[in-house]
């Protein structure tokens, strides 16, 4: 599925304003919903920091966050 960049805010941790974001999804709170939406830089960040605890962690360790 190919998505679309568009302006606006990053909710992901930068928050900066008025640049190129991609949609990830809803967030939804108390029955509403807001727009989930990050930019390229913390998206980036998103996909190392997820890579190296990939990397660091045994599938043991794994198991064991989830249930």
């Amino acid at each position: 599925m190919r998505q679309r960049w568009v302006t606006g805010d990053c909710w992901l941790g930068c928050e900066r304003t008025d640049l190129l974001v991609l949609w990830l999804g809803p967030v939804q709170w108390d029955g509403a919903h807001a727009p989930f939406l990050a930019c390229a830089d913390c998206l980036d960040r998103l996909k190392r920091q997820s890579c190296e605890y990939l990397l660091n962690h045994r599938p043991a360790d794994l198991a064991s966050l989830t249930g």
